[in-house]
């Protein structure tokens, strides 16, 4: 079978989205035509058929299917803006707004993002909401992207998980990639057979991407599509659709074994201890795990690691309809092993963290604490003291302890001495 040219929406500034919650907004046209698995709401005829075809060729593909009716609704770019803007992509917790300020994603503590989308499933009312000016603009791979999600949701096991941030940062994240990746895999099935089955597929042109184009707040967002597609290509390969939809049942931990499908399910990461209470003044608010993709992002967004020492794809590989060209894997993160953030908060309302990331063995530890150096260069000016730089009125320091790369922030150089006293004192 030959294989069909490879395409996709752009995907720049809206992406593709299965919502764990209901979306602010309304809709008042009229209703349009019904089927028995869907209910349409602002297409004409030709569409909903069109839809009913994707639907078809998708159950084939992935051996499931819808058992709810599900309302396929086209809306407006404005109505997208007003829903986008309650689905933020940065935690709710203020560990976790922390840690996206200490990866250099976001530059205020209140600082948010939503996230805006071609296409959306809302689990809790069974309904697809599809981008669009007219019916010709939204492409067979959004709706089969779309119906996927549809399906994961009323087949699969998606229910029953933990769906929020509550459930921590890397499982998020990791969750996030199988729930997009594995739509993503979807649409690339879906695009093959429209090189040889399939007939009369409407298709959009390709997409690479470089993640640099992207605002710093959606870098983990698109790590989500970009490495889940390649966990859910390499579950296909072990064991075709049953190890995929065993990815459902059992959902993977971790972002490290998204990058290392290798690891799913068996090899979880490192406990890392996470620091003693601090001194007097302090308070320790809540420890999380970043996690590989995290890792990555920060290093590589604060330019520590150059194009040639990460893995990228060619600009002309055409393997998969959608994707970044940078991978989100590097020698020195693939040695991730672990990690703790710990956020703290002083009785005065300031606050500080520390993040020891765990690696391999101490030759990989070496390596990481140079590249979390240049990362420590990149964001503040080197103070009189060794390893202490300061930055918008805060204190960043790092260190090395055997695998364990440190680093800290502080309002001021002396509260290292209460966040850290094994070293600071």
């Amino acid at each position: 079978m030959r294989r069909g040219r490879r395409t996709r929406r752009q995907f720049v500034r809206a992406g593709a989205a299965a919502l764990g919650a209901t979306l602010a907004g309304c809709s008042d046209r009229d209703s349009s035509p019904t089927s028995e698995q869907f209910r349409f709401d602002g297409v004409d005829d030709g569409f909903a058929e069109r839809t009913e075809t994707v639907y078809d060729r998708l159950t084939a593909i992935v051996g499931a299917s819808i058992h709810e009716r599900t309302t396929i609704e086209r809306i407006t770019p404005s109505e997208m803006r007003e829903r986008a803007g309650t689905y933020p992509v940065v935690g709710g917790s203020t560990t976790q707004k922390l840690a996206y300020r200490a990866l250099g994603l976001t530059e205020r503590l209140d600082a948010d993002r939503s996230f805006e989308f071609a296409g959306s499933y809302d689990p809790t009312s069974a309904t697809i909401r599809l981008v669009g000016t007219d019916d010709a603009t939204i492409d067979d791979q959004l709706l089969a992207h779309e119906l996927f999600h549809a399906i994961q949701f009323q087949t699969g096991s998606l229910d029953e998980w933990n769906r929020s941030w509550a459930v921590g940062f890397d499982r998020y994240s990791a969750q996030q990639a199988v729930v997009e990746g594995t739509a993503m895999f979807v649409e690339d099935e879906y695009v093959d057979g429209c090189g040889g089955d399939f007939a009369h597929c409407q298709l959009a042109e390709p997409t690479r991407i470089s993640p640099g184009s992207l605002d710093p707040a959606l870098l983990l967002q698109y790590g989500s599509y970009f490495n889940g597609y390649d966990f859910a290509s390499a579950l296909a390969a072990r064991g075709g659709w049953e190890e995929i939809w065993a990815s459902h049942d059992e959902p993977p931990v971790s972002s490290g074994q998204i990058l290392h499908p290798a690891w799913y399910p068996d090899r979880h990461p490192e406990p890392v201890t996470a620091p003693s209470e601090p001194g007097d003044g302090w308070t320790l608010l809540d420890t999380e795990r970043l996690g590989m993709q995290a890792l990555f992002t920060t290093l590589w967004h604060a330019g520590a690691l150059p194009t040639e020492a990460v893995y990228t794809r060619s600009p002309e590989t055409t393997d998969e309809v959608y994707a970044s060209l940078v991978r989100y894997r590097a020698p020195v993160t693939d040695q991730w092993r672990g990690d703790a953030f710990t956020a703290f908060e002083r009785d005065d309302g300031a606050y500080g963290w520390s993040w020891r990331i765990r690696f391999a063995d101490t030759a990989a530890a070496e390596t990481g604490f140079e590249h979390v150096r240049h990362w420590a260069e990149s964001r503040g000016a080197q103070t009189d003291r060794e390893n202490v730089w300061t930055s918008d009125g805060r204190y960043e320091a790092i260190g090395l302890d055997d695998e364990d790369v440190l680093v800290w922030m502080a309002p001021e150089p002396a509260d290292f001495a209460a966040l850290a006293p094994e070293y600071w004192e």
